[in-house]
């Protein structure tokens, strides 16, 4: 059983699958758009004393995927989670046989062809098929040109998490149809503000840009930390490398602006991707600025603080434009 695929390999798990997913609804968008359209750009500071790393910087907001659905019409989004890992399956099989691929939430620890040590709950696929005497699945996933084989029993590992924040029991998206969207401008407009508005504002210390103040707070308690190197390679790694398409996923989100200015001519007059794209610039030096310090024996975290005020500069700049536009 196996969907005719529209997979185009991409930077970002869950903005690459929502592309693959709503192409094959007949919505051509890139996924640059969707990331955009889903508000994608976040800022989360998070302590983890009983782990290692003990400090992670997140750089994507949460809620992207149901934020996404709900921006092109679908208000009644929401996951479909099972009782258990073999229901959950029973269910996939089921959107499957009805020529519904399917969004997933997985861990890529149980993920094969990532080799992967270490747990990262959370990470978006699409199913397209299964082969029932074989027991696999066949997905498609980020950067990869062709479906992978995923066992039945892998699978139903790598679809339950209880690692908060990535909590989730079998999720998976399979909608029979995706309409589409007609007033492309007040959807750009109210994705661009609204994003805007949650770094500004946050939710509390630890979210938006706040965060990043909280990081330089706690920087005293970071350099005497155990894993302070780690800690920092760590949080280079979530804003250069680990799935975000460059610095802190704010290069995905210039292109965006870039396709959006189409729709919404504002984009242009406040020069937003311009700002975007200087925001970006001072996330890569922040990563930089990270990975420069793990490689070093003398926890100084000076050089980090600087980079981390020019991105606490630069977006606020970005985000009191875009509220305009």
């Amino acid at each position: 059983m196996l969907i005719k695929d529209t997979h185009t390999p991409g930077k970002h798990c869950s903005s690459t699958a929502i592309a693959d997913l709503v192409n094959f609804h007949g919505l051509s968008w890139s996924e640059d758009f969707c990331f955009g359209v889903g508000g994608g750009l976040g800022i989360s500071y998070c302590l983890t004393p009983e782990a290692s790393p003990s400090r992670l910087l997140h750089t994507r907001s949460f809620g992207y995927e149901k934020r996404f659905f709900n921006a092109i019409g679908v208000h009644d989004f929401a996951w479909q989670g099972g009782t258990s890992a073999q229901q959950s399956q029973a269910d996939l099989l089921l959107a499957l046989n009805e020529n519904r691929p399917a969004l997933l939430l997985t861990d890529i620890y149980y993920l094969h062809y990532f080799n992967s040590s270490s747990h990262f709950p959370g990470h978006g696929i699409m199913a397209w098929g299964y082969d029932a005497h074989k027991e696999i699945f066949y997905v498609s996933d980020t950067e990869r040109e062709q479906l992978e084989e995923v066992s039945f029993s892998k699978m139903r590992k790598a679809r339950i998490s209880d690692m908060a924040p990535f909590s989730y029991q079998g999720d998976f998206f399979a909608p029979q149809e995706l309409a589409t969207p007609t007033d492309l401008t007040s959807i750009c407009q109210q994705a661009i503000h609204e994003n805007a508005a949650r770094l500004l504002n946050g939710d509390d210390a630890f979210s938006g840009i706040q965060a990043l103040y909280t990081a330089m707070d706690d920087f005293k308690n970071w350099q005497n930390s155990a894993d302070w190197q780690w800690s920092c390679r760590f949080a280079y790694q979530t804003i250069e490398k680990r799935g975000t398409g460059g610095s802190g996923f704010r290069k995905m989100y210039a292109r965006f602006l870039s396709e959006a200015s189409v729709y919404l001519e504002s984009i242009n007059t406040l020069e937003l991707v311009a700002k975007m794209e200087a925001s970006a610039q001072c996330w890569f030096n922040l990563s930089e600025a990270f990975k420069q310090t793990s490689e070093q024996d003398l926890a100084d975290f000076s050089n980090i603080e600087r980079c981390m005020k020019e991105v606490i500069k630069t977006e606020s700049e970005y985000c009191q434009h875009a509220l305009s536009a």
